[in-house]
């Protein structure tokens, strides 16, 4: 790479930048060649065995306390778990007793009903000889999607049920008939699983995903809605399955690699470059296990990247020769995605003062550029980009935020319209300021770049003794230390070389980040340290071809950098994916650190 000098008598003004011409950011076919490939690789791990394509689909809910139904076996079974699929409402209770004649009933099991019980199988576990089961609401406010009763080690198949008889006095305000609640018996498994239930807070964005479909009263309302109107396209293409609530972000994480790599491309000038920005992101667990899971983070993840890479491009654009025209178009894309992001988690809005520092500085190169030149027309120029800025920063996210409320507001059972939305900005403020409940998984901001306490999503029930079956949200070892290591050290060489890469990727970085230190938020998690990864990765790939550049090993260095990550990508797959293994290699091999707790 070849590099210029250009004035920079003041610090601000960061006169080190790459030159290339526009030419170096074309694609070629061995560009597309690659990328293809690095997308196809994603994909196929970000959708295989990602969840089942089928599952209970209709409900029975009772309309009134006392509503009951009668299961028959037809003969006297021995039944050893009774396991309950249920759907959005997640409140109430239920008796559930057993009887051999039908006349004395015994109690099975007592079911309170729960949010941590939506679109998940719930096992209630005891051993009885009985014929008929009883169920009978004592607290309405629950949908029964799918009810199941199994004899341990007969195959993990239902027992077969004869009859099944409504409640006489049962009310005829019911949602659904008792018959549904074993209509879909085929779907119902013996153990809970990843595959076949929810898991985490697949629980609240998942679920919001299908009330917004079924016009139901939203559950969820502690973040804006794009992240679940995103997640809603799946649920509309795949019914509300496993694989359903979680394909689009499966299609988003994939994207993100064909988009990372157009961005890597576009900083650093070099295939190369770009090639490796994107491996290092495929081979990042993170960005895996975010892509599997239905959350909105890893949507709002993808609209900071391109946030920031369009006011990068806006700051790299030169006005002469219609640029100016150009650099309003990177700074409009970059004012579209900032608004996305926030519409997406109110935390990405922190990244709204680093675009500010960035255009700042844009400006005052701009300015300095034009008084050096001669060139009267810049302070005009500058003007003009100020009053963009009010329509790309202020107007346009402004309108894109309001505009994913209306799902919310139509499925909403309350009196709502647009002139609730600042109480609804209220609500959330309000919500988040209040968080005070202790959870196991939660860590403090300080302890998020040294990757302390990875948070469990899902831990896996009934297996054989000495399994293990984990997912956690827990990075790639080289990415996140590596990444750290190669950040403070680009900062160090790139502030002296006043490197305009270098300082997108630390007012990013510090924009996400020192938030944090005075959130007002006090439980706070490592997922909240996402935004950050890519910028780690970009740093890496900064910090290559800095040692590629002045060491002919600096292409060996380059090589153990990708053997080391892909190595330890294949050593914590089975934490990203789900995958069944040894607890003995569990705790042994992979959890390095006492603070790992999976």
């Amino acid at each position: 790479m070849d590099y210029q000098e250009t004035a920079r008598s003041a610090p601000v003004h960061w006169g080190r930048s790459t030159s290339y011409h526009r030419e170096d950011r074309r694609w070629t076919p061995l560009d597309l060649i690659l990328v293809v490939l690095l997308t196809v690789i994603s994909a196929i791990m970000t959708f295989t065995d990602l969840g089942n394509r089928t599952a209970p689909q209709t409900f029975w809910m009772p309309g009134k306390a006392g509503d009951n139904f009668t299961v028959d076996f037809g003969e006297v079974r021995t039944v050893d778990r009774l396991n309950l699929y249920e759907g959005p409402g997640a409140k109430g209770e239920t008796n559930v007793e057993w009887s051999l004649d039908g006349q004395k009933w015994e109690s099975y099991a007592k079911v309170e009903h729960k949010t941590n019980r939506v679109f998940t199988w719930k096992a209630e576990d005891k051993t009885v000889e009985a014929r008929y089961m009883r169920f009978t609401t004592e607290r309405i406010g629950y949908r029964l999607y799918e009810a199941a009763f199994f004899t341990k080690g007969v195959d993990s198949i239902p027992i077969p049920i004869m009859n099944i008889e409504s409640g006489s006095d049962n009310s005829p305000s019911a949602q659904g008939s008792v018959q549904e609640v074993f209509d879909e018996q085929q779907w119902a498994p013996y153990r809970y699983d990843y595959r076949n239930s929810m898991y985490f807070d697949e629980i609240y964005h998942g679920r919001t995903a299908y009330e917004f479909i079924e016009v139901m009263e939203p559950y969820e309302n502690t973040h804006p809605p794009l992240g679940k109107i995103i997640l809603e396209l799946g649920v509309r293409m795949f019914d509300m399955t496993p694989y359903g609530w979680r394909f689009m972000a499966g299609v988003v994480g994939t994207l993100m690699v064909p988009l990372f790599y157009a961005v890597a491309k576009g900083m650093f000038g070099r295939t190369r470059y770009a090639f490796l920005a994107a491996l290092l992101l495929v081979l990042e667990g993170f960005h895996l296990v975010h892509s599997r899971s239905a959350n909105v983070d890893i949507s709002g993840v993808t609209f900071t990247i391109l946030m920031f890479y369009g006011m990068y491009r806006f700051g790299e654009t030169k006005w002469q020769g219609g640029g100016f025209k150009r650099a309003l178009g990177y700074l409009a894309l970059s004012g579209l995605f900032f608004g996305a992001a926030a519409a997406v988690k109110w935390n990405y809005l922190y990244g709204g003062a680093g675009l500010a520092i960035l255009l700042v500085l844009a400006l005052f190169r701009r300015w300095r550029e034009g008084r050096m030149a001669g060139d009267y027309d810049t302070a005009k120029r500058i003007v003009l980009t100020l009053m963009a800025c009010v329509i790309f920063y202020v107007a346009v996210p402004v309108g894109v935020y309001s505009a994913t409320y209306a799902p919310f507001i139509k499925a909403t059972q309350a009196e709502d319209s647009y002139k609730d939305l600042w109480q609804f900005q209220k609500n959330m403020y309000n919500y988040h300021k209040g968080v005070k409940e202790e959870h196991p998984y939660a860590s403090k901001w300080y302890t998020w770049p040294l990757m302390l306490r990875p948070v469990w999503y899902y831990g896996g029930k009934d297996l054989e003794q000495g399994e293990a079956q984990s997912i956690a949200a827990i990075g790639n070892p080289l990415v996140w230390w590596g990444g750290l290591a190669a950040l403070l050290a680009s900062w160090w060489l790139g502030f002296r070389r006043r490197d305009r890469i270098v300082l997108t990727l630390a007012v990013a970085y510090l924009s996400f980040y020192v938030p944090w230190m005075i959130a007002p938020r006090s439980i706070t998690f490592l997922y909240h340290y996402f935004p950050m990864v890519p910028l780690l990765i970009l740093s890496i790939v900064w910090m290559l071809r800095w040692f590629e550049e002045r060491s002919y090993r600096g292409s060996r260095v380059t090589l153990a950098v990708v053997i080391a990550a892909t190595g330890l990508f294949v050593w914590f797959y089975p934490v990203y994916t789900g995958m069944t293994i040894s607890r003995e290699w569990m705790n042994v091999m992979i959890r390095w650190l006492p603070s790992w707790g999976f």
